[in-house]
């Protein structure tokens, strides 16, 4: 699926995870973010920005998920940008996930996956000057430790990688703490940068400020509630089965956390526990 968000601004959705990849295109530059999933997804894609020629051509990853960058080989002469801790993410795993989901479902690619060697990187923000608008990039660690969040700075847009989906609650690969603080900085952004579209990484954008701040709140209220009680069922000497078992009524959005979701829900207790024990 595929739609215009607003003038220079497209979307294409994958059938798989409802992942999203951005196209901006205008008489100064592509950009595209996180070009995925399946190949003919993917061919589209580069069909329809390899046909607006431009002197500046860039691909930006909002992280190192393989998922998010697998489409990037079909877009030629871009230069690749990431935030500068993907040089330490774990490759080797990476490409193992995405071998085992293609041999899964059956999926060949026609271009082998290659991970990405990143032409520009930066640290903690950066900027790209297109005609009329400007790419702002912030370090947002968290999901992974290599996460950002990219500002059309004209356009208002907010494009948020795995963070503030409406189909999930916060998944943290990387650290509880981190993810909170960089909640925070999608809050100060969003008012900074008067915000109009936030497009998650999986799912449908939040239109507006009330359905910005109300993701926004959801994930944080979560984040507190899962760090808070862990923290107390660790000084009452609870072991970690027994906290995981308490803390699995943990609720978000005002709804138990069911089904598919239990695991990762499982997997953010473990997390936060293992940062107690590192004080």
């Amino acid at each position: 699926m595929s739609y215009q968000l607003c003038r220079d601004i497209y979307i294409y959705q994958s059938s798989v995870w409802q992942t999203n990849s951005a196209v901006i295109i205008n008489e100064a530059a592509n950009v595209v973010i996180d070009p995925c999933y399946f190949p003919v997804e993917i061919q589209v894609m580069a069909d329809f920005v390899n046909r607006r020629r431009s002197f500046n051509k860039y691909i930006i990853f909002t992280h190192s998920d393989f998922d998010h960058i697998v489409g990037y080989q079909y877009f030629k002469g871009a230069k690749l940008i990431s935030q500068e801790e993907m040089a330490f993410c774990d490759r080797e795993a990476q490409v193992a996930q995405l071998k085992e989901i293609d041999q899964t479902y059956y999926i060949k690619r026609k271009v082998p996956f290659v991970f990405p060697n990143i032409d520009v990187t930066f640290g903690q923000d950066y900027r790209i000057p297109l005609k009329s608008d400007e790419l702002a990039m912030f370090h947002a660690p968290g999901h992974t430790g290599d996460s950002a969040f990219i500002i059309s700075t004209a356009k208002k847009v907010m494009f948020a990688g795995d963070y503030l989906s409406d189909l999930e609650f916060p998944f943290v690969y990387f650290n509880t703490g981190a993810y909170r603080k960089s909640l925070d900085l999608a809050e100060k952004l969003v008012r900074d940068f008067a915000i109009k579209y936030l497009v998650p990484g999986h799912g449908d954008p939040a239109v507006g400020a009330g359905e910005i701040t109300a993701r926004i709140k959801a994930d944080q209220e979560y984040l507190d509630a899962l760090r808070e009680k862990a923290q107390d069922l660790v000084v009452q000497g609870l072991q970690e089965r027994e906290i995981i078992e308490v803390l699995k009524g943990i609720e978000y959005k005002n709804e138990g956390i069911s089904g598919a979701m239990v695991r990762m829900h499982e997997e953010n207790v473990k997390a936060v526990l293992k940062e107690l024990q590192t004080f």
